[in-house]
């Protein structure tokens, strides 16, 4: 689901959703929101891979705010991410 698939020196990054059974390109960059510690205010990795961090950052743009982003089903999500449909039982 990652185009850019390496760290950058331009830290912008590409990721592929599905809208719809429609691939969605999503364009951010690596500068990420921090609570008043200055540490990530949302998911991070342990071991300080961005990745998990750039991929929320695109979720939270294809659905336009991180606000919208809590909750949900996984299959909603997986649907988004595979570009199939899913269901939950």
């Amino acid at each position: 689901m990652f185009i850019t698939k390496e760290v950058n020196k331009a830290g912008i990054y590409m990721v592929r959703f599905y809208i719809n059974g429609q691939e969605t390109l999503i364009i951010v960059d690596e500068s990420l929101p921090v609570n008043a510690n200055g540490k990530p205010a949302f998911a991070t990795c342990r071991d300080s891979e961005i990745w998990v961090s750039i991929l929320e950052k695109a979720w939270a743009k294809l659905h336009g705010t991180y606000a919208r982003t809590e909750g949900g089903l996984p299959c909603f999500a997986a649907s988004h991410i595979m570009g199939v449909p899913s269901e939950s039982f």
